[in-house]
C-alpha cells in the first residue's frame, strides 16, 4: 500500500445488511497542489482547502504554496521554523525554498525569509529592494534585481555567493546545494560555486535557454525549442533527460531527481525514485507550476477533480450471496483507481486496480460474504 494511495478517498465497510457506515471526504477542484514522494514530515500532505495555488516550492522536507491572493502556505518539517510563515507576510508574488529555509518576494520588490539561519541564509539586507526573483540553496540565498544584477548571501564555503563581478543582464536565477546559476537575457547560462560533480560546467555552446533550475549537485536548462539540457552529478540518472522530451516549458530539480512540464499538458520526471518522487500521478495535466524537494515533488494543476464517493443506492452497494457489491462514482481522471479492503481500519490491502474510467466503477468483492467486517477505501 502506498501512502499516496490514501490521498482524498472514501471509506465504506461491508459488515452485513444490518449495519453501514460511510466516511466521506470530498475532493476539491481549482488550482490544486498535487504532491508525491517521501512523506516523513507531512511534506506531501497538502493542507485542506488549498484550491487557489499559483506557485509551489519545496525544501528538504517542507513545502510551500503561493495562493492567488498573495498569501503563503507552508507545511511539513518545521524543525528550524521553515514553515512558520511570518504573520505579517502579504502581497507575495513568488516563493522559494532552501534546504531548511524559505523565501518570499513581495509585490513591492522586498524579500522576506524565515527558517534556519545558521549561516545567515535568512539575513535579508534591510536596503535590498527592487527584487524580481528569489532562489534558495542548501544554506545560501539568491535574488535577482530588476536591473538585471544578482545579490547572494549565506554560506560561501564553496564560492556559491561569489557572484561574478561582470555578471549583468540576468533574467533568471537558480540555487543548488552549493552552487548557483544565472540565465542571461541573451539565453546563455553562467554558473559558480562548487563544481565537484561538474554542476557549474555549463555545456559549451548552450544558447537559446528559456529557464533554468538546480538540483543539489546537478543543473538543468530548458531551451526555447522545448528541449532540456542537464549536467552535473548523475549518480541516480538525474541528468539523463528522457529521450524524446521535446516540448518542455518548465523545469525543476530536487535533491537527485528532475522534473519538467510541457505547455502544462505533459509531465516528465527522472532520477532518484527511492521514495516515489518521480512517480507523478498518471493523468496529471493542466500544470501551472512544478517543484522538486529533497525527496518529494509538487505540482499545481487546474485539472477539475470531481468528488469520489461510493454509490449508496441499491444494487450499487449491497451484500448478496455472491459477495459485496459496490460502485465508485466520480472516478474520471484517476489513474489507476485502486480499491483497498481492511478488517481493522489499520491494515489495508489493495484488492482491485482499474485503469481510468469515466463516471463509475462497479466492483464485486467475492471474499466478503458476511463476517468479519470488511472496510473499503478507494483512491490512487
Amino acid at each position: 500500500m502506498s501512502k499516496k494511495g490514501f490521498r482524498k478517498n472514501t471509506f465504506v465497510p461491508a459488515i452485513a445488511l444490518w449495519a453501514l457506515l460511510l466516511f466521506f471526504e470530498p475532493r476539491a477542484s481549482g488550482s490544486l497542489v498535487i504532491a508525491w514522494g517521501y512523506d516523513s514530515a507531512g511534506q506531501i500532505k497538502t493542507p485542506p482547502g488549498l484550491t487557489n495555488a499559483a506557485a509551489v516550492a519545496a525544501g528538504a522536507y517542507h513545502s510551500l504554496a503561493l495562493a492567488s491572493n498573495g498569501t503563503v502556505i507552508a507545511w511539513g518539517d518545521n524543525t528550524y521554523g521553515q514553515t512558520n510563515v511570518p504573520a505579517t507576510l502579504t502581497n507575495a508574488m513568488t516563493i522559494a525554498a532552501g534546504w531548511y529555509h524559505s523565501l518570499a518576494l513581495k509585490s513591492n520588490g522586498t524579500v522576506v525569509a524565515w527558517g534556519d539561519n545558521t549561516y545567515g541564509q535568512t539575513n535579508v539586507a534591510a536596503a535590498l529592494t527592487n527584487v524580481s526573483a528569489v532562489a534558495g540553496g542548501w544554506i545560501h540565498s539568491l535574488v535577482l534585481r530588476s536591473n538585471g544584477t544578482v545579490v547572494a548571501w549565506g554560506d560561501n564555503g564553496w564560492g556559491q555567493t561569489n557572484v561574478p563581478a561582470e555578471l549583468a543582464n540576468v533574467a533568471g536565477i537558480a540555487a543548488g546545494e552549493l552552487h548557483s546559476l544565472a540565465l542571461r537575457t541573451d539565453g546563455t547560462v553562467v554558473a559558480w560555486g562548487d563544481n565537484t560533480y561538474g554542476q557549474t560546467n555549463v555545456p559549451a555552446g548552450l544558447t537559446g535557454v528559456a529557464a533554468i533550475a538546480c538540483g543539489w549537485f546537478h543543473s538543468l536548462a530548458v531551451k526555447s525549442n522545448g528541449t532540456v539540457v542537464a549536467w552535473g552529478d548523475s549518480t541516480y540518472g538525474q541528468t539523463n533527460v528522457p529521450a524524446g522530451l521535446t516540448n518542455a516549458t518548465m523545469i525543476a530539480g530536487g535533491n537527485a531527481h528532475s522534473l519538467s512540464s510541457g505547455n502544462g499538458t505533459t509531465v516528465a520526471a527522472w532520477g532518484n525514485n527511492f521514495f516515489g518522487q518521480t512517480n507523478f500521478p498518471p493523468g496529471l495535466a493542466q500544470v501551472l507550476a512544478i517543484a522538486g524537494g529533497g525527496y518529494h515533488s509538487l505540482a499545481v494543476s487546474t485539472l477539475t477533480i470531481p468528488p469520489l464517493v461510493f454509490d449508496l443506492v441499491s444494487p450499487n452497494l449491497q451484500l448478496n450471496a455472491a459477495g459485496f457489491q459496490l460502485q465508485v462514482d466520480g472516478a474520471a481522471g484517476i489513474s489507476p483507481l485502486v480499491i483497498y479492503a481492511s478488517t481493522n481500519l489499520v491494515n489495508w490491502t489493495p484488492i482491485f486496480t482499474n485503469a481510468p474510467v469515466i463516471g463509475s466503477l462497479p466492483f464485486l468483492d467475492s471474499s466478503a460474504t458476511g463476517f468479519p467486517a470488511r472496510f473499503y477505501r478507494a483512491g490512487q
